[in-house]
């Protein structure tokens, strides 16, 4: 079983892009991103990856948002710009 998630280059949040707390960051990396399959496979940020080719930054691991949800306020932004 892979040790880290196969999308740690990409990711805003393990390369420290984002804006938010290091100890918010330390915690999410050490669980979703060098964690087993288990844990990365559950992260939000590697799903919306997965399912509409990246994240937005206003995505977190621990996301209770749904996809469709993401795409929408994204869509809305799009709009509102």
């Amino acid at each position: 079983m892979n040790r880290q998630c196969s999308k740690i280059g990409k990711c805003n949040l393990f390369s420290g892009e984002l804006e938010i707390p290091e100890d918010s960051r330390i915690r999410y990396k050490y669980f979703y991103c060098l964690g087993e399959e288990t844990c990365w496979s559950s992260c939000k940020r590697f799903i919306v990856k997965d399912e509409i080719g990246f994240c937005p930054d206003f995505v977190m691991p621990n996301s209770l948002l749904s996809s469709e949800q993401i795409m929408s306020r994204i869509r809305w932004a799009k709009v509102g710009n």
